[in-house]
């Protein structure tokens, strides 16, 4: 399957890279939110029920991932325990961090053998990047500053000027 992960059946990096890609060169969306997702201690998962009992975590956060993708948002699976997604023509700042709010949620949870919580970094399109280079650039460096404040939280890259 050419540009999906095979595990969760989402795309992967590659795709849905050049899918947002397509999407901001060619104006289809005047805002947007990309989202950076890391499974936090996803490792001790995998060391204390099994490589299986991860991969079934991995695909349901993949689920819960589409389940709160709406029709036009590029969901992804960029590696490991990461994950994004883009959304586009997010009206404001309050339409933002209720959908912040939403996905993280949608996000947390328990497989049958085990929690997960999720770590999570915003960039928002077009105040933090025009590309997805530079968007995911600033997503990548907020999801890491929620891991360091302790993780099981989610922050904006505007927010990190003020930590």
């Amino acid at each position: 399957m050419n540009g999906q992960d095979s595990l969760t059946g989402l795309y992967d990096w590659r795709a849905a890279r050049e899918k947002i890609t397509d999407l901001l060169k060619r104006e289809q969306v005047k805002s947007g939110l990309l989202f950076y997702m890391d499974l936090d201690d996803f490792r001790e998962v995998n060391d204390v029920y099994g490589h299986e009992a991860g991969d079934e975590m991995l695909k349901a956060v993949g689920e819960r991932l589409l389940q709160a993708a709406r029709a036009q948002d590029v969901a992804a699976r960029i590696g490991g325990d990461e994950f994004l997604l883009f959304q586009g023509n997010v009206s404001d700042a309050k339409e933002a961090y209720s959908q912040a709010m939403q996905l993280y949620g949608a996000c947390m949870g328990a497989s049958q053998e085990a929690f997960v919580s999720i770590s999570m970094g915003v960039a928002c399109y077009p105040q933090d990047g025009s590309v997805y280079e530079e968007l995911a650039a600033r997503a990548d460096e907020a999801l890491y500053a929620s891991k360091r404040a302790g993780k099981q939280c989610f922050l904006f890259y505007e927010d990190l000027s003020r930590l």
